[in-house]
């Protein structure tokens, strides 16, 4: 047998040993958390950020078949879903010249814009274009105004692009008034250059000119829209070599002004360099 002796147990105690007689059981443990990593929270925040804006151009010779286009001869294209509005218009030739009309037909008597263009060498100065589609039904016309011996391939499709003045809705525009004449010059680190016309309701008349060298006139479109806001008129015009010069010019009357976009677009180095304008004059 043994005994136990008579143990005085201090007051303060009494709450912790009733614990340990009736079964103390401690809180369920939880599991450790971290703070995220500083480079987690960058990641995330950079994947919210709105991606940079898409040029309006695509490659559509890789998108779509290309269709010939012989000299003195119309092709047409339908662009059947009313939803599409916009697309592009590619032509090139194997280095002969290209001389052509091209039309958006509304229907058959109302064509809202169309332009005509000239390039001396269809290989070094292809013809890109975005034609604005707004309404249905809609087909664009191409007619190729060469001889039989100067063919050239076209292409028409739908890229799903933007439209050119959201691309440059962060740029100031050149107020071209009518009759009035603007040059811009770029170095020879430009490749291409991008040209936006467009008013803000009335109808557009204009020419854009590339010239190299002492006033040589490479390539040439001559541009009209019935509504030049609904119908502006974006093109990239490719500028090999060194002494390029774009020239706008406004056909018609002092009443009718537009707005010129013209910037480089493709570089040939990480030149920042800014196109001088000049050459404001009237015709």
């Amino acid at each position: 047998f043994f005994f136990l002796e008579r143990v005085t147990i201090p007051m303060y105690l009494l709450p912790l040993l009733a614990a340990v007689i009736h079964g103390y059981q401690l809180p369920p443990r939880v599991a450790a958390t971290h703070a995220p990593r500083r480079v987690a929270v960058e990641t995330i925040r950079a994947s919210e950020l709105t991606p940079p804006p898409v040029g309006p151009l695509a490659n559509i010779w890789e998108m779509s078949p290309s269709v010939k286009v012989q000299g003195n001869t119309l092709k047409t294209w339908d662009i059947g879903k009313e939803t599409t509005e916009r697309v592009q218009l590619s032509i090139r030739s194997d280095g002969r010249p290209i001389n052509a009309n091209v039309e958006l037909w509304h229907t058959p008597s109302y064509i809202p814009t169309k332009f005509s263009v000239y390039t001396e060498d269809g290989i070094l100065r292809p013809v890109h274009a975005v034609i604005e589609t707004p309404k249905h039904p809609k087909t664009i016309a191409v007619y190729n105004k060469g001889v039989m011996e100067f063919p050239f391939d076209a292409n028409v499709a739908n890229t799903g692009l933007d439209t050119a003045y959201e691309s440059l809705a962060d740029v100031m525009p050149e107020r071209v008034q009518g009759g009035r004449i603007t040059s811009y010059t770029f170095g020879a680190e430009v490749k291409s250059v991008q040209v936006l016309l467009k008013t803000d309701e009335r109808n557009m008349k204009a020419k854009i000119e590339l010239t190299q060298g002492p006033n040589q006139i490479k390539q040439t479109i001559e541009v009209y829209a019935s509504v030049g806001y609904k119908n502006p008129f974006y093109a990239v015009i490719q500028t090999p070599g060194s002494n390029n010069a774009i020239r706008v010019i406004n056909q018609n009357t002092v009443e009718f002004p537009f707005n010129a976009w013209v910037l480089p677009y493709e570089t040939g180095s990480e030149s920042d360099s800014e196109p001088i304008m000049g050459g404001g004059g009237w015709m």
